[in-house]
């Protein structure tokens, strides 16, 4: 009877790490992206990619408001791309979100990218028509969106604007308060020091 109740616990402590290791695995491959993102971590390093062209591990500032509004903080985050893909990839990690208690995520968690594209100076960052419909923040929270943004993709020097698109088209305002309609410039007054 001894040897089954020991028997009996050993057996429900494998399963218990099992589905404890399964629930991870589905986390970290839930993207749908190719891009892979880590946060917290440093270096550099090349792997290879699918299609056999060289992925490189990078470190990138990504801006999240802190829970106050009050402005913008950077966090370190590596990321996994090709080269042609590390703009992609830094949009992805600020819509990852943030496990930072201090600081908030402002994206609309259904918000998805569809892509970046940089020519001239100006990235323009197509998202889905969620970034609009569930977007529920006033002019501070709207500000704060678009500075994340903004601020994240002109950390790559040869970014200087970044032109937010919708399904592919140019949008006057996510909610009314900010203007859009143009490309915006990095945002300097909202990063905090």
């Amino acid at each position: 009877m001894r040897l089954r109740n020991i028997l009996a616990i050993v057996l429900t402590v494998l399963c218990v790490a099992m589905l404890a290791g399964c629930d991870e695995q589905s986390k970290a491959g839930s993207g749908s992206s190719s891009a892979a993102v880590a946060s917290g971590s440093s270096g550099s390093s090349a792997s290879s990619g699918a299609a056999g062209q060289k992925a490189a591990t990078m470190d990138i500032s990504v801006y999240y408001p802190d829970v106050n509004a009050t402005g913008l903080v950077a966090v370190t985050k590596t990321v996994k791309a090709q080269e042609a893909d590390k703009y992609q990839a830094a949009v992805e990690a600020l819509l990852a979100g943030i496990d930072d208690k201090k600081l908030t995520a402002v994206f609309p968690k259904k918000a998805k990218l569809r892509k970046v594209s940089v020519s001239g100076g100006v990235a323009k960052v197509d998202f889905d028509k969620n970034l609009i419909s569930g977007f529920v923040g006033g002019s501070t929270g709207e500000e704060m969106l678009v500075g994340s943004l903004v601020n994240t993709l002109t950390e790559f020097p040869e970014i200087k604007k970044v032109q937010i698109l919708v399904e592919g088209k140019e949008i006057d305002s996510l909610s009314g308060h900010l203007d859009l309609s143009r490309p915006v410039e990095r945002m300097p007054e909202l990063i905090k020091k």
